[in-house]
């Protein structure tokens, strides 16, 4: 059975399930909408996890219950905690009013702590206190408000790695890890990949006002890619696919993807073949392609042909090495 779930925006938040895999993720998610308690939900970037998260808190309350999300990893850490816990005017400098945190604004609803494996220490400890007294305290403040949320944390990381490596606090895992669910990556679950790319044609069909379909060929070409982006790669392929065709038919040229031979991972394969020459050649490799782009990673990790994740871990390994990473 197919489940199509469309919390439309901007973010194209779309949760389709079709695999084994991803009906007992639907399925976890809508037993546990029938129970208030803490959710972690763990998975790579763009599988769909705050499409999850805003399933289950539609299934558990009603439409005017408030959902609230907050990507823990986007924010600074002296900002992060404001808007999680407000303030009185007059807290700190530039506090000219008082304002609501998000645990407040959450209040008989949900809030998503997205990216909850980046979050600090110190905050790691503010928020476990919050989770065991089920009260928030603006800063400034000496009054204390009960809280009835329910708490959805999501992460990319391994939490549990996190925590054995100690730098993620044991009791706030598993104070949030009552019931994790995990999204398998969508190169693990290969029969979601056509349904989802029909529905998503479907969606920019009507968007652009074009008639359009997938042709054979571009349908083995969605196939056979490993889409390290998940869904939002996807649904970006789909998008260029929709506006380059030009007739009645996407072709596979049409969606901008490697070929499985000629043009798979042009860049890895540059890299590898200056590995076999030794670490510092494929640091030396890395260092010129950064430099000709002026230090723009984005541009790097395309000419290199692999994901600025991996552009980034690759760095972090030169730096460690001393290898100059400015890209002057």
């Amino acid at each position: 059975m197919t489940h199509f779930i469309d919390y439309g925006g901007s973010k194209g938040n779309i949760f389709i399930t079709h695999s084994v895999a991803s009906e007992n993720v639907f399925s976890l998610a809508r037993r546990l909408a029938k129970y208030p308690v803490p959710v972690l939900i763990s998975g790579e970037t763009g599988t769909g996890k705050e499409c999850v998260a805003r399933y289950i808190h539609d299934n558990a309350y009603a439409h005017d219950a408030p959902y609230v999300g907050v990507n823990c990893a986007a924010i600074p850490e002296n900002l992060l905690e404001a808007m999680l816990f407000g303030y009185e005017k007059g807290a700190f400098t530039g506090a000219v009013t008082s304002l609501p945190g998000k645990f407040e604004q959450a209040n008989g609803g949900t809030l998503l702590l997205d990216e909850i494996g980046d979050m600090s220490p110190a905050m790691q400890a503010k928020l476990l206190r919050v989770l065991q007294e089920q009260e928030v305290e603006r800063l400034g403040s000496r009054q204390c408000l009960p809280l009835n949320i329910r708490l959805i944390a999501a992460t990319n990381k391994d939490l549990q790695r996190e925590v054995d490596a100690g730098r993620f606090r044991q009791d706030l895992f598993y104070r949030i890890a009552v019931v994790p669910i995990h999204i398998p990556p969508l190169r693990s679950r290969p029969q979601d990949i056509l349904p989802i790319a029909r529905f998503l044609l479907n969606k920019y069909q009507s968007c652009f006002l074009r008639r359009v379909s997938l042709s054979d060929e571009a349908c083995r070409a969605l196939l056979n890619h490993d889409w390290p982006g998940n869904i939002r790669e996807l649904e970006n392929v789909v998008k260029r696919g929709v506006i380059l065709a030009d007739g009645d038919e996407i072709n596979a040229a049409d969606l901008g993807l490697p070929t499985p031979h000629s043009q798979a991972k042009p860049g890895e394969a540059m890299i590898s073949d200056v590995r076999r020459h030794g670490r510092n050649a494929e640091y030396d490799y890395i260092s010129e392609v950064l430099r000709q782009h002026q230090g723009n990673k984005t541009k790097t990790a395309a000419v290199l042909g692999i994901t600025p994740r991996a552009l980034r871990y690759r760095l972090a390994s030169m730096r460690e090495k001393g290898s100059d990473t400015s890209g002057r």
